[in-house]
């Protein structure tokens, strides 16, 4: 029975070919993984981009509070984010986010109160590397 199962699956999945990968985005969210549809960065894609406000794909702001997310297309927008919450978020977002492939500009926030904001932003930075890391998303850091 197993096997007949497992057979069925395989044969749907196989048969399917773009259905079951265009369905994967929430399939994705389970596995921690962005949607297969969203493939490698594509340097030559955002390479001449000079301007933040012309950058089409995810753009993060390091903050003491969290992560910024700034994503363009269909019902995206910008929303701070606990670092916890970051990788859920990129997660799901709409491949249509992501045109130049798994890359985004990272910005790291430039007004502190203190020492203590430095070593907030110090750690959100590393645990969003980390996550980008996790997710095989290509950094690029603004400005350069």
């Amino acid at each position: 029975m197993v096997k007949t199962i497992a057979a069925i699956v395989v044969v749907l999945w196989a048969g399917s070919s773009g259905t079951l990968i265009a369905g994967m985005q929430s399939g994705s969210r389970l596995s921690g993984l962005l949607n297969p549809r969203i493939g490698a960065a594509v340097p030559q894609r955002y390479q001449a981009v000079l301007d933040a406000k012309h950058w089409a794909n995810p753009y993060l702001v390091i903050r003491p509070v969290g992560v910024l997310v700034i994503a363009k297309g269909p019902s995206t927008g910008e929303q701070t984010v606990a670092v916890a919450d970051l990788e859920r978020t990129l997660i799901e977002l709409p491949v249509a986010a992501w045109p130049y492939g798994r890359v985004v500009a990272v910005q790291v926030g430039g007004l502190r109160g203190g020492e203590r904001d430095d070593k907030l932003i110090a750690d959100n930075a590393g645990a969003t590397v980390a996550i980008l890391k996790r997710l095989e998303v290509t950094v690029e850091y603004w400005p350069n």
